[in-house]
C-alpha cells in the first residue's frame, strides 16, 4: 500500500496516474488499488462511455460513507482538453479523503500537463510496451511468472504470429500456460493454439450478430478486444446498432419500405439494406430484450460485476444472438 501523503491522515495520495501501452501491468495496478477500498466507497468511471460521470464532479461530491474513498477513472487518454484542464485545476486543491486514480493507454503524454499536475500531489507511472526484440523477452518473462520456462524460439514464434501487442501476447501466454499445465511450452503448442492476429472491423461484429451466428460474433468481438477496458467500446457499438435494427423493424412492421427506413434513420442505401435484412431475422420482443441486456452489460463491465469484462461480453453476445 502506498505511504501516506504529507499532511493527510489517510493511506493513499490524492491522485495517481498510471498509463502506457503495457496494459497487463496497468490493469494489475488498477486491480490492486481497487482491492484496497470497500465496494461502497468506490466510483468507477470510463471516459467516453455514454453515461460517464464527470471525474471532478464525483471527486467534489460528498461521500455517503465516512473515511477514504476512491474515484477510479479508466480511458484517460480519451479526455478532451477541457477535461484535462478541469482535473489539473482540481488537483490544486483536491478533496480530502478522496483518491483520484487515473488509468490510461498510450495516448497519455508522460511529460504533459496532466502528468505534471498529478506528479505534484501523487504518483505517476508509465509502463511502455516492448518492441519486437523486447516482446520476445517479455513473453519469456510472462511464462516464468506462471512457473514455466519458455524457450526463446517458442517466444519468437508467438510474437511472429501475434505481433508486439501486449494485450494479445498476454492472452495467448495465459492460454498456452493453461494448456501446458506443468510442462514447458513447445513450438507445436503455439502452432496448434495460436491464431494469427486479425484486423477486425466494427461491421464484422454487427454482421455476424445480424446473421444470428453466435460463435462467429463472439470470435470476432473478442479478436477486437485487446484490453479489458476496451469492452465498453464494443458494448456501445452493439447497443447503438441493435437500437437501429429495432427502429428499422418497427418501421417495416408498420408498412414502411427500405427507402422509408433509409430516410428515417438517415442512412446510405447499402447500410439501410443490411439493416432491414437483419431486422427481419429478429422479432421486436427479441430486440427489445437485447437492448435491455446490453444496458445491463454496460453496467456490469463498468464495475457492476466481479467477472472479467471480456467474459461478461461473451455471455451477453451469446444471449442476444442465438435464436430462441
Amino acid at each position: 500500500m502506498p505511504p501516506p501523503a504529507p499532511g493527510r491522515a489517510v493511506a493513499h495520495k490524492p491522485a495517481y496516474l498510471i498509463a502506457g501501452g503495457d496494459w497487463p501491468k496497468i490493469d494489475a495496478a488498477a486491480t490492486r488499488l481497487r482491492a484496497q477500498f470497500r465496494d461502497e466507497v468506490v466510483e468507477q468511471i470510463t471516459i467516453g462511455a455514454e453515461d460517464a460521470l464527470d471525474p471532478v464532479a464525483v471527486c467534489c461530491a460528498l461521500g455517503l460513507f465516512a473515511g477514504e474513498r476512491l474515484v477510479l477513472v479508466r480511458g484517460v487518454e480519451g479526455l478532451d482538453a477541457d477535461g484535462v484542464q478541469a482535473i489539473i485545476e482540481y488537483l490544486k486543491d483536491p478533496t480530502p479523503d478522496t483518491c483520484l486514480a487515473l488509468f490510461g493507454g498510450e495516448g497519455v503524454d508522460a511529460k504533459g500537463p496532466l502528468a505534471k499536475a498529478v506528479g505534484a500531489v501523487g504518483d505517476v507511472r508509465f509502463f511502455d510496451p516492448p518492441d519486437e526484440k523486447h516482446a520476445v523477452q517479455w513473453v519469456v518473462k510472462r511464462f516464468s511468472e506462471r512457473g514455466l520456462t519458455c524457450p526463446v524460439p517458442v517466444a519468437r514464434r508467438l510474437v511472429e504470429l501475434i505481433g508486439e501487442g501486449i494485450g494479445d501476447l498476454s492472452l495467448e501466454v495465459d492460454k498456452l500456460s493453461t494448456h501446458c499445465l506443468d510442462r514447458d511450452p513447445e513450438l507445436a503448442d503455439v502452432d496448434l493454439l495460436v491464431v494469427p492476429e486479425r484486423d477486425v472491423k466494427p461491421w464484422d461484429i454487427t454482421d455476424a450478430w445480424g446473421r444470428r451466428d453466435a460463435g462467429r460474433v463472439i470470435d470476432v468481438a473478442m479478436a477486437g478486444v485487446e484490453r479489458a477496458d476496451e469492452v465498453p467500446r464494443i458494448v456501445g457499438q452493439m447497443a447503438n446498432h441493435v437500437r437501429k435494427v429495432r427502429q428499422a423493424l418497427v418501421l417495416l412492421e408498420a408498412g414502411s419500405t427500405q427507402a422509408d427506413v433509409q430516410k428515417a434513420l438517415n442512412l446510405n442505401p447499402y447500410p439501410a439494406k443490411k439493416l432491414c435484412e437483419q431486422a427481419r431475422r429478429f422479432s421486436e420482443p427479441e430486440l427489445a430484450a437485447a437492448i435491455v441486456r446490453l444496458a445491463r452489460l454496460d453496467l456490469d463491465v463498468k464495475g457492476g460485476s466481479r467477472l472479467d469484462p471480456r467474459l461478461e461480453l461473451e455471455l451477453a453476445l451469446a444471449e442476444i444472438t442465438a435464436a430462441a
